[in-house]
């Protein structure tokens, strides 16, 4: 994993509250999950689109790792000019929103509270983005 001035390398286990990083990632399967709690559900299919939800596990397809590596934002910050809404789901979080890949290496989390929250999905490609933004909406 490349690390420099704009992209810090994602220490496992790190939890933060607002500051966005935007950790470069490339993970095997091309697929990215944003998980509410330990014991999840996963979306059985992807319908067709980039991304699909549970209750409490959101999935987003990104560009293979062969092809390169995706930028991935978790933040409550908008999404950045030039980037497509490209979903917007309700996840069921115990406190902590955990950013991970299918083998359940974790990239980034969130602290919010025990609840619901709205989760906007934010792409620079409509099938496979390489840079994806996940705007989580916490209350005021």
């Amino acid at each position: 994993m490349v690390a420099d001035e704009k992209h810090r390398a994602i220490q496992p286990g790190r939890v933060r509250q607002t500051a966005p990083v935007s950790p470069v990632v490339a993970p095997p399967s091309s697929v990215l999950l944003l998980v509410g709690r330990e014991d999840f559900t996963v979306p059985s299919t992807f319908a067709g689109g980039t991304c699909a939800a549970t209750h409490d596990c959101l999935v987003v397809a990104v560009r293979p790792a062969v092809d390169g590596p995706t930028e991935v934002t978790l933040s409550p910050a908008p999404g950045s000019a030039g980037l497509a809404e490209l979903g917007r789901f309700d996840l069921e979080s115990e406190g902590l929103l955990s950013l991970r890949d299918v083998w359940g290496r974790e990239y980034d989390a969130l602290g919010v509270d025990p609840g619901t929250v709205t989760v906007t999905v934010w792409g620079n490609d409509p099938r496979e983005p390489d840079r994806v933004e996940l705007q989580v909406a916490l209350p005021a």
